[in-house]
């Protein structure tokens, strides 16, 4: 007897979520495949990570503080006094200043001058060089950015407005001119992983539409990316959990304990005799969701049972005590700090990238798990107020995992680890993935890290910053051709500051994200750029007041 425990509630929500309401397609059939331990990866896989909410990256990357009246530096840390909450440091006795700020929490990088050959684009600095500082405690983003894997594209647009549902809609199917009533349309995520032939999977809770096939093969008649097929989506919020209850024919169903044993073999059942019966396309999503979970459940769990949880990614889970101590060695949790579940997700994805040779199936014929697109999700960046907050324990114990400080918690649950400066501090969520899949052609796996839309270049009096249009989006991977693109910090933004309180000056947008992403298409899978943003076939150059976009990305991948 086997029993994977997908519970009923989940099950329904994922089925209701990523398929039930939306378009229809064929069955899939697998093929069987002997267990194995993790096999490298041999496709190129992009894993998405989408902060929903928003964050504020100007938090996370300041310009380097300047006395100099007028100066950029100047004007940011006068106007975001509040936002890094540089008063409340004073209850615990810190005294912090502006400079102090600066000077103790970020690691100061200097770009584009003569010294500088790490293939950095920058439109204004090239010469002169412009300083910098990522904050100290996302040491994985520091360590990757020094050794020439990340990819900052500033003054990035993924909106046209301030509306979270409307702008988090395009960024999810990468398109800038739709609008609310254009819901049922396939995700970028989705039309990628069917242009590279392989599978999107969705890490988390609910599949975001950014997942959402399109309806048919790119360059094939009856192709649209307009309408939804989800009948090759995987929901796996946990790798570890995964399946639905099975059961021997052979076991006895009037003792105390099998009973959801005979009530799973009865309702296999019950949806395999649907699926011979002609019920309409509405039904037919959900039984081809049904399907896939119950198709590649059992042989997740058999392959998995041979994986053992890295340790560094199981440091990230609730209740893994003392594998990945803070500084000092202190043997308390380190599971991630503001939202449990991104744990998970990260496990997920260290999953389906081991078991990326899987494939199951009956009668002979099969198809692979293949997974192409990766889909992660890490909320509550909307920060009006308490953007950093301050708690004297924090001061008492700095390595408390549940002082609560505003974004800064989701900044080090994702982008915390060890650097080349701070070698003794734990791994948040991507440093421990990728420390985990080295050794697996991590070479192959490539990270796009965004929120809908940026926030404004001055704090609002709350100790939040509201939203706004221009911000940085990143792509990181070994082939990413790292550094800056677009200018740092726009010296036209420096009058802006002064502006009228009542004014919400904010970062003008300059670089629109199927630009870049266009090129991330292109990296994963050859010549599907234009499929999956159809507008960058086309030179568009000029209908736009875009300064950034000839010719800029066609490096982005060495």
């Amino acid at each position: 007897m086997s029993k994977y425990n997908l519970s009923r509630r989940r099950f329904i929500e994922g089925s209701l979520a990523s398929a039930l309401l939306y378009g229809a397609g064929s069955l899939p059939v697998f093929k069987q495949n002997a267990w194995g331990m993790a096999e490298p990866l041999n496709n190129r896989v992009l894993i998405d990570l989408f902060l929903n909410g928003a964050p504020d990256f100007r938090h996370l990357v300041v310009p380097a503080f300047d006395s100099t009246p007028g100066s950029f530096g100047a004007k940011y840390w006068a106007n975001r006094e509040r936002s890094h909450n540089l008063d409340a440091d004073g209850i615990a006795g810190l005294q912090r200043t502006q400079q102090s700020r600066w000077e103790e929490d970020f690691f100061p990088i200097t770009v584009g001058g003569s010294g500088w050959s790490n293939n950095v684009v920058d439109a204004s600095n090239l010469n002169g060089g412009v300083t910098f500082g990522i904050w100290k405690e996302a040491g994985w983003l520091i360590k990757m950015f020094q050794e020439g894997n990340v990819a900052m594209i500033f003054n990035a647009v993924g909106s046209t407005n301030r509306a979270h549902d409307l702008s988090q809609l395009m960024a999810y199917q990468g398109d800038l001119s739709i609008d609310l009533d254009d819901g049922g349309r396939s995700g970028w995520g989705g039309r990628l992983a069917r242009a590279a032939g392989g599978r999107a999977i969705a890490l988390e809770d609910t599949s975001s539409p950014f997942t959402f096939g399109p309806v048919g093969q790119p360059g094939v008649n009856g192709y649209n990316p307009n309408a939804i097929d989800n009948s090759q989506l995987l929901t796996v919020s946990d790798s570890r959990d995964f399946g639905l209850v099975e059961s021997e024919l052979n076991g006895n169903p009037f003792i105390r304990g099998q009973y959801d044993e005979k009530m799973g073999r009865a309702a296999g059942n019950y949806y395999a005799a649907l699926r011979q019966e002609n019920i309409g396309n509405t039904y037919q999503k959900f039984l081809d969701h049904e399907f896939n979970i119950r198709a590649f459940g059992g042989e997740i769990q058999q392959r998995l049972s041979q994986v053992p949880v890295p340790q560094l990614i199981e440091s990230l889970m609730e209740g893994a005590n003392g594998i990945n101590p803070g500084p000092n060695n202190n043997p308390i949790e380190r599971e991630v700090l503001s939202i449990t579940r991104f744990g998970r997700q990260i496990l997920s994805a260290y999953d389906m990238i081991a078991l990326n040779d899987l494939s199951t199936g009956v009668n002979g014929n099969g198809v692979a798990l293949n997974p192409r697109v990766l889909s992660m999700g890490y909320g509550r960046w909307d920060s009006h107020a308490g953007q950093r907050l301050v708690d004297p324990s924090l001061v008492a114990d700095p390595n408390n995992p549940r002082v609560n400080r505003g974004i800064e918690n989701g900044l080090k649950d994702i982008f915390g680890g060890p650097s080349v400066a701070e070698q003794n501090v734990p791994h948040g969520g991507l440093s421990a993935l990728w420390e985990s899949i080295n050794g697996l052609n991590r070479q192959n796996v490539a990270f796009t890290i965004y929120g809908e839309f940026g926030r404004q270049i001055r704090d609002n009096g709350r100790g939040g910053t509201d939203h706004g249009s221009g911000t940085m989006m990143m792509v990181i991977g070994e082939n990413v051709r790292g550094g800056v693109y677009g200018e740092i910090f726009p010296q036209e933004e420096i009058p802006r500051y002064d502006e009228a309180p009542n004014r919400t000056p904010e970062i003008e947008g300059r670089s629109e994200f199927d630009t870049f992403f266009s090129k991330v298409c292109d990296w994963v899978s050859p010549d599907s750029g234009s499929i999956i943003f159809p507008r960058t076939a086309t030179d568009f150059s000029g209908q736009k007041p875009l300064e950034e976009v000839n010719g800029m990305f066609d490096n982005l991948f060495s």
